[in-house]
């Protein structure tokens, strides 16, 4: 193949429906919001790394405890985003309000099964066998974190609306305002600023959860428009429906499984590094914090591609689905 034909090539791919420029169009804003995910844990690690260093060794292995048991769920409801793509492209769009529903009500499930998980945190934390210091510090983390669970897994199926329809742009600005609160709040509860007590990791965690909170409240806000109502049933299509709920478990508990299994593993490591003592302890929590910047943008080049794949499928479109496919993989 001459080089000018190779130059048309990636031309060609650039530009056709599926190429770069379109996985590129929708993954763009969903990188940068799985980037403010990974500056808000940054965020809350290099406050704590102030405060003291029990308290950052700590949150670590509790954070990741708590978001590996949420992944579950999370990938689960996040699922709607697939399934919105595909009514979205076959002009079903009255279906696509109720299916979103069908994922807060999987992050209603997942919300109640985290706050089961409370009462067990200390025998957990004292099996795993850290220092005393850092073990109730891991406890009280892990146990204020349960209680944010049910918003921040709503919040991944409420997205599903918008990034299924190929709008990334309402995602990314909603996990700015989300990261700018946690910020807030980070420096004001930690540290005991403006009036509020010093909490420390207590406080790191308060702000996580009211950042949660924030970002759930916004989603529902754009989601009670009028015009979407009107056309996609957003706050109509609220009931509860069996066999679409079942569906969605169906399709999406795979993805969630495979979420659960790869956080389940860098969880474990964490907590066998935490044996070794608190110095190790926090050195490894920073190093991951600043690792977790790196991969958790290409989750979104991932959204991207099942919302692609999705359309094109409600279309009847495969060899469409197909490019997308390798667009995505050739940009990751």
């Amino acid at each position: 193949m001459s080089s000018e034909q190779k130059v048309w090539s990636l031309g060609d791919r650039w530009n056709r429906e599926n190429g770069y420029r379109q996985v590129l169009s929708i993954a763009f804003p969903l990188a940068l919001s799985m980037g403010s995910v990974s500056i808000m844990l940054f965020v809350d690690r290099m406050f704590l790394t102030w405060h003291s260093a029990g308290a950052v060794a700590a949150s670590m292995p509790a954070g990741m405890l708590n978001f590996a048991l949420m992944t579950l769920f999370m990938g689960t409801a996040g699922y709607t985003s697939t399934f919105v793509a595909q009514y979205h492209g076959a002009g079903r769009h009255d279906r696509i309000g109720p299916t979103v529903w069908q994922g807060i009500y999987i992050a209603m499930i997942g919300g109640v099964a985290l706050l089961a998980l409370v009462p067990f945190a200390g025998i957990f934390f004292r099996f795993v066998g850290h220092d005393v210091a850092i073990r109730e510090n891991e406890i009280v983390y892990f146990r204020l974190l349960c209680l944010g669970a049910m918003p921040f897994v709503a919040s991944a199926a409420v997205a599903g609306f918008f990034s299924g329809r190929g709008r990334t742009w309402p995602v990314m600005w909603v996990n700015v305002l989300a990261t700018a609160m946690n910020a807030v709040m980070d420096y004001a509860l930690i540290f005991g600023h403006w009036g509020f007590p010093e909490l420390g990791i207590r406080g790191a965690a308060v702000a996580t959860i009211i950042s949660e909170s924030v970002q759930i409240l916004a989603y529902l806000a754009l989601l009670s428009r009028p015009e979407y109502n009107l056309r996609y049933r957003s706050l109509a299509g609220w009931r509860f429906e069996r066999a679409l709920f079942a569906r969605l478990v169906r399709f999406g508990l795979p993805s969630g499984l495979q979420f659960f299994i790869d956080m389940i593993g860098f969880t474990v490591f964490i907590l066998f590094m935490g044996r070794l003592g608190a110095v190790p302890l926090a050195a490894i929590n920073i190093a991951m914090s600043v690792n977790v910047l790196a991969f958790l943008p290409m989750i979104g080049v991932g959204i991207a591609i099942s919302v692609l794949v999705g359309q094109s499928l409600g279309r009847d479109r495969p060899d469409l689905a197909e490019r997308g496919v390798y667009s995505g993989a050739h940009i990751c």
